[in-house]
């Protein structure tokens, strides 16, 4: 049996106070933080409206989608109204579709609207990621391969990308090249730019 060595009748529990003041009016006005304003148009522009209150740091995105600009951010700067930089897009370079295509001896060509779809400053061939596959419409899964070429063509003001699909199918034991038409599951994405080279 153990040795009681303190005994007490009486508990005594301490808390916190019941209530609790904060005075948060002593100190220097702070600057309001950023303000983010939707525009008719390129902020930059002496005709294109804007909020009177503007700061720096505030941000402007061009929510008419008639602009060239459509969905570009800018940001305050200066000490002017129209002193703006453009820092960001929000349009998303990314298309994708089904469609039927075509194979003739293995080969089909594509034609998408690039100018249409994508917002570049430039079209070229390489600023384009292209996943293609392909199924045969009612029929059981074959296994296929598909290997694509890109080039940008012109057509008035618009420029397309043709898309130059080579596939093959496997059926019956051997490969052989994919003729008649086919459902095409199409996914581009875009970039401004291509990296010459990775360093790791």
């Amino acid at each position: 049996m153990a040795d009681i060595i303190l005994s007490t009748e009486d508990l005594t529990v301490f808390g916190g106070p019941a209530s609790l003041d904060i005075d948060v009016d002593f100190g220097a006005t702070g600057i309001r933080g950023s303000r983010i304003y939707g525009v008719a148009a390129d902020p930059r522009l002496v005709t294109t409206e804007k909020p009177t209150d503007i700061q720096n740091y505030d941000i402007a995105m061009v929510i008419s989608p008639s602009e060239n600009d459509y969905l570009t951010v800018y940001q305050k700067i200066g000490t002017t109204a129209n002193e703006w930089i453009p820092f960001a897009s929000l349009v998303p370079n990314v298309y994708s579709a089904k469609s039927y295509i075509t194979f003739t001896n293995g080969t089909a060509i594509g034609y998408v609207p690039a100018s249409d779809l994508f917002t570049l400053d430039t079209y070229t061939a390489d600023q384009f990621m292209v996943q293609l596959s392909i199924e045969e419409e009612g029929a059981t899964t074959k296994p296929t391969t598909v290997g694509i070429s890109l080039a940008i063509q012109d057509s008035g003001t618009t420029k397309y990308l043709k898309i130059t699909a080579t596939a093959a199918e496997f059926d019956a034991g051997s490969w052989s090249a994919v003729n008649g038409q086919r459902i095409a599951h199409l996914f581009i994405s875009s970039t401004s730019g291509i990296l010459d080279e990775v360093t790791p």
